[in-house]
């Protein structure tokens, strides 16, 4: 018998983008890999966190509405770049030009996708892929080589 490789899972979902007579605008289609987007999406979901948190303080905490907007645009920011690493480019560009810049209606309805679908499913693709590893390996081996 040979020795087979196989290549691992990817997450392949359709997104629809619906506007407010139900017809169906765009159909953007997501396909990850866990090996490499697991960590930058994380990164850019934390990033995205962390501005809110900020914006938020500095919204209670100051009158100055530079501040504000300066935060409130790394807020835009950091959700352009969730959903650059989730789509691509060019279908986060097509996702911002679709809600004309309404900010908070988009975030209402694009992330709970990445948040409740993408990550989830691209954690668990990860684990399957490191256990797949680990099976190949005595205790001895697995010590070194995820340290």
């Amino acid at each position: 018998m040979a020795y087979q490789a196989k290549r691992h899972k990817r997450f392949n979902e359709d997104f629809e983008l619906v506007d407010g007579e139900g017809n169906v605008a765009h159909t953007l289609h997501v396909s990850l890999d866990a090996d490499d987007m697991v960590a930058k999406i994380n990164r850019k979901y934390t990033a995205l966190t962390r501005a809110l948190a900020e914006t938020t303080e500095i919204k209670r905490n100051t009158q100055d509405p530079d501040k504000v907007q300066g935060r409130v645009e790394a807020l835009g920011r950091a959700v352009v770049d969730l959903l650059e690493a989730v789509f691509g480019e060019e279908d986060a560009k097509t996702v911002v030009e679709f809600y004309e810049g309404r900010y908070i209606e988009m975030s209402q309805e694009v992330l709970p996708f990445i948040t409740q679908h993408v990550i989830p499913k691209l954690t668990e693709m990860r684990k399957d892929n490191k256990k797949a590893v680990l099976r190949g390996y005595n205790r001895k081996t697995r010590g070194r080589l995820f340290c």
